[in-house]
């Protein structure tokens, strides 16, 4: 007959096996959640959750990424290797032709109340001079609404700038920085989407450094939804006077800064 002592000794024991075959199963990830969602640091210093919405890599290939591509003229949208060998996109607008663009993001659809953050990084080939319509557009459908394009990335005199269309259409230009041709620039646009010029907002990184707008501040709050929806469109719109080509890279659609910076 076992006393109390070694009674009490066998169910700590049996205790202390539990435990640990309990900590050795927590310590295991679940395969089928591995990839899902990773814990990364945002631009601010704090943690977010890693959830992609949209991946426009060009190794995807175009039926994968985009909705339509857009050519007024004789322009091309193919694929090149960077110095790294990574494939990009290559948008080639000729002289005399005036537009080559991708329409996206495929499969994804940006809804009124969203915040989402877009990136990518890209590299202008142009005279430094020639005055662009866009190389970005975040572009409302069906077209020919009030804003139109309510966020628009353009070269004019030098400068690359981003303008502002409000429901009127009157465009203001809330940011800009002089053009760098022949290099890499870094960005990521956060956007608060709505059709209230008082809720919704734009923030706005280059080349990893967050921007201060022309208001003082980092925040810019102006509509940023028109029409039915709004699509990002990448690429060179206008400028018909001379050729230019726009190479972009590392295309992502996500819910915090570490999901799309480069």
């Amino acid at each position: 007959m076992k006393t109390k002592s070694t009674l009490g000794l066998g169910l700590l024991g049996i205790a202390c096996v539990m435990t640990l075959s309990q900590c050795k199963k927590s310590s295991v990830t679940d395969p089928e959640e591995t990839g899902k969602k990773e814990t990364l640091a945002t631009a601010n210093g704090t943690m977010g959750t890693l959830s992609l919405l949209f991946d426009g890599a060009a190794s995807l290939g175009s039926a994968n990424v985009w909705k339509n591509i857009n050519i007024e003229g004789t322009g091309t949208v193919t694929t090149i290797n960077d110095e790294t060998g990574t494939l990009c996109w290559k948008f080639l607008k000729p002289s005399g032709s005036h537009r080559t663009e991708g329409h996206g993001a495929k499969n994804y659809q940006a809804a009124d109340g969203d915040e989402i953050y877009i990136g990518w990084t890209s590299k202008l080939y142009m005279p430094s001079s020639l005055k662009t319509d866009a190389v970005f557009q975040w572009k409302s459908y069906p077209t020919g609404t009030t804003a139109n394009h309510p966020i628009m990335l353009r070269t004019k005199n030098g400068n690359l700038e981003l303008q502002y269309f409000d429901i009127n259409h009157v465009a203001s230009v809330p940011w800009s920085v002089t053009l760098s041709t022949g290099t890499w620039e870094k960005f990521v646009l956060r956007m608060k989407l709505s059709y209230s010029a008082s809720t919704g907002y734009i923030e706005l990184w280059h080349n990893g450094t967050k921007q201060t707008f022309s208001n003082g501040n980092q925040r810019y709050y102006c509509r940023t939804m028109d029409a039915d929806y709004c699509d990002p469109k990448w690429g060179v719109y206008g400028g018909d006077a001379s050729q230019a080509t726009n190479i972009v890279k590392g295309i992502r659609i996500g819910t915090s800064y570490a999901d799309v910076a480069q």
